[in-house]
C-alpha cells in the first residue's frame, strides 16, 4: 500500500524477457531463478544496465496509481528479481533514495500500527502484520502475484516489549548541527570548543563525548 517506487541498481544487467504475452524485467544473474520458482519460459529480447531503466512507469497492481522505477545502490542479487519495492515512508534506504528523487515519504499507518483510510478500503484499520494475508489475495485476485513463499530472517524487535518494530516516518524535530551560528561557527564546532574548555574526571570521557559530538548526525529532541 505504501509503495512510490522499485528500486534497480545502475550496474547490474538487466533483462526483458518475454513470454509471449507479457514481458518481464529480471536482473540477468538472478534469471535462473527466476523462471524455476515462477516456471515462465520464454526469450531474452533486450539487455540492459539498470541506469537504463531510470523513470520506467508502472501501474501499481491493487491502487489506482502510477510510479517510476528509480536508482539506488542498495539493490543486491542475493535473491528476487534484481528490482526492489521502494516505500519512503517505511525504511532508511527508502527513504533515501525518495529523497534523492523527491519522493514525499507515505506512511498510511497510525500510531497504533493500523492501516489509516488512506490505504485501500480492505486493509483499513487492519494491523499492518495482519494485512499481509488480505494482500497476498489481492494480489492473487488480480493476477499479480507471480511467486509466493515462506523464508525465515531477522527482524528488529522492541528491547523493551520484545514486539516487532514497524518502521514509519513521522514528522519531528531536530536540532541542526551544521547550521551556522551568527558567529560563523556551528552548532558542533560550539559543542567541540566547550568539551575541550571543560575538565574531565575521569580523563577519557572528553574523548567519549567528544567523539559522538564530532560524528552526531542532526540532533532529534522530540
Amino acid at each position: 500500500p505504501a509503495n512510490l517506487g522499485v528500486m534497480v541498481n545502475p550496474e547490474f544487467d538487466y533483462v526483458f524477457l518475454d513470454e509471449g504475452e507479457k514481458v518481464f524485467i529480471v536482473a540477468k544473474e538472478l534469471l535462473e531463478s527466476f523462471k524455476e520458482k515462477t516456471g515462465i519460459e520464454g526469450n531474452v529480447i533486450k539487455e540492459v544496465k539498470g541506469r537504463e531503466l531510470e523513470f520506467l512507469e508502472y501501474k501499481h497492481p491493487f491502487i489506482d496509481r502510477v510510479s517510476k522505477i528509480y536508482l539506488s545502490e542498495f539493490v543486491e542479487l542475493g535473491t528476487g528479481t534484481g528490482l526492489v519495492h521502494m516505500a519512503p515512508g517505511h525504511g532508511q534506504e527508502d527513504y533515501v533514495i525518495g529523497q534523492r528523487y523527491g519522493v514525499e515519504p507515505f506512511a498510511p499507518v497510525d500510531d497504533e500500527g493500523r492501516f489509516t483510510k488512506e490505504a485501500p478500503e480492505f486493509i483499513q484499520g487492519l494491523r499492518v502484520f495482519d494485512a499481509n494475508e488480505p494482500i497476498i489475495e489481492k494480489l492473487k485476485k488480480v493476477g499479480a502475484l507471480l511467486h509466493h513463499e515462506t523464508i525465515k530472517h531477522s527482524y528488529p524487535h522492541c528491547w523493551r516489549c520484545k514486539n516487532p518494530v514497524i518502521f514509519r516516518a513521522t514528522p519531528q524535530w531536530f536540532i541542526a548541527m551544521d547550521a551556522v551560528l551568527e558567529n560563523g561557527n556551528t552548532l558542533r564546532g560550539e559543542a567541540i570548543k566547550e568539551i575541550e574548555r571543560v575538565k574531565w574526571i575521569p580523563h577519557w570521557g572528553e574523548n567519549r563525548i567528544k567523539s559522538m559530538v564530532e560524528n552526531r548526525p542532526d540532533w532529534c529532541i522530540s
